[in-house]
């Protein structure tokens, strides 16, 4: 890396979080934790994320969706659902981690953040302790955990992005997301070189648009960066997401043959052969 990078990153210094939003558990029965982030918003990473989620549970991974943006929370709203209770109850000590997750669909599962809560999020030691039991506890009960990060560039997201396994960094055609998504996979060579990330093209016509769109990203970070992360694919624009979206019931739940549905499949068994790490090794999506 040069010293003009060198320097460029680390005057990002401080998005770099003193601990793991989500400490990590040191245990061979732990989840597999995969963050899904983009760096912008509106590039359909939360879609992503439920439906994801959704089709893992499907297929019989015992799945924990968990909702990463404490600012403004999006899984309730894309499926319908009102939990009682949220993260900011368990940073209070009202409640434990268990106690606020809920059942959404069979064998997947939900942890709420809430709203406006970022005040709350900033790390103490006893609750960091805390936490790290509580996420002890959770490891041994799921397959796999879906961090949906919060939207932006901040030491919030980079908190969860540190908490993951493998990060997914969503890509979509217009320029300001391929610009800011390569900011945080700069950040990440820099800091997390050790954590794997694959790229997934959204939003684009077809596989041609996809794989130009990833080729072109991934010559960029090969000049700067000297690292090229893997392709996992394309999800193409379809009306069928943005009608599940205003019915608030994810496509994986009802549409079996929509464009978005049948890539996302694809990603996910081309993510499933890549993966052989962790408790989903040797396991395979159904055709």
């Amino acid at each position: 890396m040069s010293s003009n990078l060198h320097d460029q990153v680390w005057a990002l210094r401080e998005l770099i979080p003193d601990s793991e939003i989500y400490p990590k558990i040191r245990s061979r029965l732990r989840s597999r934790r995969i963050a899904i982030t983009s760096g912008k918003g509106g590039v359909g990473k939360s879609v992503i994320a439920v439906n994801f989620a959704l089709v893992l549970a499907k297929e019989g991974y015992r799945t924990l969706l968990i909702d990463g943006d404490v600012s403004l929370s999006k899984l309730p709203i894309l499926t319908d659902s009102a939990p009682p209770f949220n993260f900011a109850d368990v940073r209070r000590g009202k409640k434990t981690l268990q106690e606020i997750i809920y059942e959404y669909q069979p064998n997947c599962s939900i942890l709420p953040s809430g709203s406006g809560i970022i005040d709350l999020m900033e790390a103490q030691e006893d609750f960091t302790y805390r936490l790290q039991h509580q996420f002890e506890e959770l490891d041994g009960q799921y397959d796999c955990m879906i961090i949906d990060t919060a939207s932006g560039i901040s030491s919030m997201v980079f908190g969860e992005l540190a908490s993951s396994d493998e990060i997914f960094v969503i890509l979509s055609p217009e320029p300001t997301a391929i610009a800011d998504a390569y900011t945080v996979v700069k950040i990440l060579s820099f800091f997390y070189p050790q954590i794997p990330v694959y790229l997934v093209v959204n939003l684009v016509r077809g596989r041609e648009e996809g794989e130009e769109i990833a080729t072109r990203f991934n010559l960029l970070t090969q000049k700067f960066l000297q690292r090229t992360f893997p392709y996992l694919g394309f999800i193409p624009r379809d009306d069928a997401v943005l009608e599940s979206v205003r019915q608030q019931y994810p496509l994986a739940l009802w549409d079996d043959g929509s464009p978005f549905l049948n890539q996302l499949r694809q990603i996910v068994k081309e993510w499933l052969e890549m993966s052989v790490e962790g408790a989903i090794e040797g396991r395979e999506i159904k055709n």
